[in-house]
C-alpha cells in the first residue's frame, strides 16, 4: 500500500514527465528504468535546451518518477542527485513544484543563488557528495 502511494502521490508530475519523455524518445533519446524511475537521455532532444532561457537550462531534470537528461552519461553522473528529487516528489507530491519555486524565490529575495541555495537542491547535492557550489 505504501509503495503504491509513493507512485500515486506524485503521479501528476510523473504524467507530465512521461509526456516529455515520449517526445525525447521520438527525437532519438533512449529510455530505461533504473530503481523504479524512467530515465530518458540523449538524442536530438538535447538541442531543445537552447530554446530555454539561459537561467532555465538544465542537464537533467526530475518530474515525479521520470528523469530527463541531456545524455546517458549525464544521467549516469547525476543519478544520485536526481534520485533525491524523486524521493522529494514522493514526500511532497505535486506540492513539490510550489515548494521548490518558493525556496528559490526566498533565496533570490535574500540575495542568494536561487538554484544552489534552494533547500531541495542542497539536499540533493549533499546526498550526491557534491558541494552546493558545484554546478550540475
Amino acid at each position: 500500500m505504501l509503495r503504491m502511494l509513493r507512485y500515486l502521490w506524485p503521479s501528476p508530475a510523473t504524467a507530465f514527465g512521461l509526456t516529455a519523455a515520449a517526445v525525447m524518445v521520438c527525437l532519438g533519446g533512449r529510455a530505461c528504468v533504473v530503481n523504479g524511475v524512467v530515465e530518458v537521455g540523449g538524442g536530438r532532444g538535447r538541442a531543445l535546451a537552447r530554446f530555454f532561457p539561459r537561467a532555465m537550462r538544465f542537464e537533467a531534470i526530475t518530474l515525479g518518477h521520470v528523469v530527463l537528461g541531456s545524455s546517458q552519461a549525464v544521467l549516469s553522473r547525476m543519478r544520485t542527485h536526481e534520485q533525491v528529487h524523486v524521493r522529494q516528489f514522493e514526500r511532497w507530491g505535486v506540492l513539490f513544484f510550489p515548494l521548490y519555486a518558493g525556496s528559490s524565490l526566498w533565496q533570490l529575495l535574500r540575495g542568494r543563488d536561487p538554484y544552489r541555495q534552494n533547500c531541495f537542491e542542497r539536499e540533493a547535492f549533499r546526498a550526491a557528495g557534491a558541494g552546493v557550489n558545484r554546478a550540475t
